[in-house]
């Protein structure tokens, strides 16, 4: 049967066991990768660097500005720095400060 159709005529509803909802390894070291990753590009301002690709397209400099007003810079500085933060969170959770966390067995 199809995924789509579940959405139209849902399953029935069920108890989850503690080990269907237990976090896996795989899935914690990949989401603090990516929470450091990204967030690292998006704090150092990576996407808001003037390069020669915006002035092969003939955009000037403040034009450029104008398409990037300080307040959506720095809005997205800080989401980089919230995921920054997260990421360092989510790495050390199973290690640092939550030590009797179980992971999903594989």
């Amino acid at each position: 049967m199809s995924n789509i159709v579940d959405v139209f005529n849902p399953p029935p509803q069920r108890d989850l066991s503690e080990e269907e909802t237990r976090d896996c390894l795989p899935c914690q070291v990949m989401s603090s990768l990516f929470s450091l990753g990204f967030g690292g590009y998006l704090a150092a301002g990576q996407p808001f660097k003037y390069t020669g690709k915006e002035r092969k397209r003939g955009i000037t400099v403040a034009e450029f500005e104008k398409r990037n007003p300080l307040w959506w810079r720095a809005g997205l500085r800080g989401f980089g720095s919230a995921l920054v933060l997260f990421g360092l969170i989510r790495a050390t959770e199973g290690w640092v400060w939550n030590k009797n966390k179980k992971y999903k067995e594989f």
